[in-house]
């Protein structure tokens, strides 16, 4: 990697948080974290990251979709590749990656995945909507 990528992880899940600092740090990435969309939209007042990492469900069942929305409000944003995640598979068995293009589409995301995913699935993401390879 040419340039040290930062990574802005939203999550209500702080072991994820953890889990993905620790990992990407390690990869030579810069890893921000927040654990609620008011939290992101207070570092994205001062932080302008190469990708954003974001959770569905947080505050409430869309806060991810609304976030999303809003971030993309802002026009230092509108390029800003952003990478939806979700548990709602697990829960449910409806599966969104499988309806990505047209929820993508929708909702002005890059792409959306369902976790569980490992690390190295996200990184695989993660480089692929950056440029970044190590």
């Amino acid at each position: 990697m040419s340039a040290t990528k930062k990574i802005l992880f939203v999550d209500d899940d702080r072991d994820f948080l953890n889990s993905q600092s620790i990992f990407f740090s390690s990869r030579g990435y810069q890893v921000l974290t927040a654990e609620s969309g008011e939290e992101a939209l207070k570092l994205l007042a001062k932080e302008v990251p190469d990708i954003l990492i974001l959770d569905l469900m947080m505050e409430h069942f869309d806060s991810g979709f609304v976030l999303s929305h809003q971030i993309r409000q802002d026009a230092r944003f509108k390029e800003l590749p952003i990478v939806m995640l979700s548990g709602v598979a697990a829960a449910t068995g409806r599966r969104f990656d499988q309806e990505s293009e047209g929820l993508k589409k929708w909702s002005k995301l890059d792409a959306f995945l369902d976790k569980p995913i490992t690390g190295k699935q996200l990184l695989k993401v993660i480089e692929e909507k950056t440029g970044a390879a190590l």
